[in-house]
């Protein structure tokens, strides 16, 4: 039966009987995180020569190697029975230069869903700006570097600066699963070395890194998902299904924030498949580099100016304390849950609990930005369609050592962030653009001067974690230059500005724009019945299963 994205306000069931067609057809990953602790990214760029083949082997892979969302379903309720983990998971989008490099017909090639009705031209201090442009996935990344203020190409890895056409993400819990899964999925695009179907030009790798907090009497509670500066990560996810919601309310509740979110947000149909039941998910991936050192230096010379703990600062620049729980609910760590997420800013609008800056502040503002008269959501429909559905994991070494803040790694960790969304525009790029990099976002009270906090004026200042936007260089679309940061004097009290401050410490080191599509359509490529061919499927390396197939099958 078809999925009607127009009408289906969520969240799915992934037991639907109606809906069993979609979820075969849908790749993992896109409504539901994998869950896997290792991931190999692997990027490719096709051969001008060998295109033919490399749609065989897309074929192949779609057919054989790609986990459908209904099988990543299968694979977690064994794991929530019996304990086995779900095998090896893979993924597989294609930019829109690989669309065009493998020849796909132009109304074949997805754009955004264009769910608002947005104009193409605004008019800001007498400028004219581009506004909506419902193409970003068709210029790539790459061409959208000044609006998203990232740094220059020369200054990203040099792999991720070549032309990418696509993305196969591989992952699983086991270690030699996922080495073995690499080689042979390297081999189907590699085999020959001089004349490749397709060249890997940069080689991802992310370990998930979890940390124990404890509780308030001092007792170690269960590991949590942490980044690399040692906060746990991963919350505040759109439910997309009940599972989801369930497990969101059991945990936290339901009474102040909801999380429940319409498959749109993520899907839109797979103009390469079948009407109603072929869905994809555009995939943005950015290669996100933390300076701890940098971070953790600069969170102590903030607490010492303003004479406040060390752990209470970090959390004003995140939102969240270290083990999760959210500054705005109190003054220190030891939530109850510890990373709640049934809360949300009205209780704190001049921003003297969580500054405006805050990262999860400004990436989710929790229908904070609605109103109908103001400059950001008119209605809640509005803000909460910029969500997107996070797949990020961590990369580098494992978690640092805190307690030596000299020793603490300024490069070479971070975090391979990756999100699904329905129109890159709309979701990523205006969260990193006009909430972020906007200095404006959030205006205390939504409408000026806060009760209480004058000396806020109508600047808040960018992303303390994420922001893009350089000390004093104009914004490309207010035109001014982003003012000095305030951070509350003490927790609930009024701020101040101050001589340190916390931000730029996440440098974007390359990054692309995919689609993840139906399987329908990549079985598509195939020019006939797709081949189980030794020159078209990898070598086994355990001799376990026939020719062709994974050593473990992909669940």
């Amino acid at each position: 039966m078809a999925l009607d994205l127009k009408s289906n306000d969520g969240p799915l069931s992934l037991t639907d009987d109606a809906l069993q067609d979609v979820f075969e057809d849908l790749q993992g990953n896109v409504l539901n995180g994998h869950g896997r602790d290792q991931a190999v990214l692997l990027f490719l760029q096709f051969s001008s020569t060998r295109i033919d083949e490399a749609k065989e082997q897309l074929a192949v892979l779609g057919a054989h190697w790609v986990t459908s969302a209904k099988a990543q379903l299968a694979a977690a309720e064994q794991f929530k029975a019996t304990g086995d983990d779900g095998g090896l998971f893979v993924h597989v989008a294609l930019s829109a230069a690989g669309y065009r490099a493998l020849g796909v017909a132009a109304d074949r090639i997805p754009s955004g869903a264009a769910l608002r009705n947005r104009p193409a031209q605004l008019t800001i201090n007498d400028r004219q700006v581009t506004f909506y442009e419902r193409d970003v996935f068709a210029q790539g990344m790459k061409a959208r570097r000044a609006a998203l203020q990232d740094p220059a190409e020369a200054q990203w890895e040099e792999g991720l600066r070549a032309d990418i056409h696509a993305l196969v993400i591989i992952a699983d819990d086991s270690n030699t699963d996922l080495i073995n899964g690499e080689a042979q999925l390297r081999t189907m695009f590699e085999a020959n070395a001089t004349n490749p179907i397709a060249r890997v030009v940069s080689t991802q790798r992310g370990f998930g890194l979890r940390r124990r907090f404890f509780d308030r009497e001092g007792e170690p509670k269960f590991g949590e998902n942490v980044e690399h500066f040692g906060y746990v990560d991963g919350r505040s996810q759109p439910a997309l299904l009940d599972a989801q919601l369930d497990a969101d309310v059991q945990r936290d509740g339901r009474t102040v924030w909801d999380p429940v979110a319409p498959p749109r947000l993520v899907l839109l149909d797979d103009p390469g498949g079948t009407p109603g039941v072929s869905f994809g998910s555009f995939l943005v991936f950015r290669k996100l580099e933390q300076n701890v050192k940098g971070f953790k230096q600069a969170q102590h010379a903030l607490a010492e100016e303003l004479k406040l703990p060390t752990k209470l600062v970090g959390a004003m620049a995140v939102g969240r304390f270290e083990d999760g729980t959210p500054v705005v609910l109190q003054p220190g760590e030891g939530g109850e849950p510890p990373a709640a997420n049934d809360f949300n800013y009205s209780s704190d609008a001049a921003g003297v609990r969580c500054p405006l800056q805050a990262h999860i502040r400004k990436t989710n503002p929790r229908l904070e930005s609605v109103d109908p008269e103001g400059n950001f959501a008119k209605d809640r429909d509005e803000e909460l369609g910029h969500r997107i559905a996070r797949r990020g994991i961590p990369y580098g070494g494992g978690l640092s050592d805190f307690t030596e803040l000299t020793s603490l790694p300024e490069r070479g960790v971070g975090l391979l962030f990756m999100c699904y969304q329905s129109d890159i525009w709309e979701q990523f790029e205006f969260m990193q653009r006009f909430w972020c990099d906007n200095d404006k976002f959030l205006q205390p009270g939504l409408k000026g001067n806060a009760e209480g906090c004058p000396d806020y004026v109508l600047n808040t200042g960018m992303d303390a974690i994420i922001g893009q936007q350089e000390a004093q260089i104009p914004d490309p679309i207010t035109g001014f230059a982003a003012p000095p940061t305030k951070w509350p004097c003490e927790w609930g009290q009024r701020t101040a500005s101050t001589s340190h401050s916390i931000a730029r410490f996440v440098t974007m080191r390359g990054g692309e724009y995919f689609f993840s599509p139906s399987l329908t359509f990549l079985r598509s490529l195939s020019s006939g019945e797709i081949s189980a061919a030794a020159e078209l499927m990898p070598t086994d390396l355990s001799s376990e299963k026939p020719t062709g197939a994974p050593k473990r099958l992909p669940t």
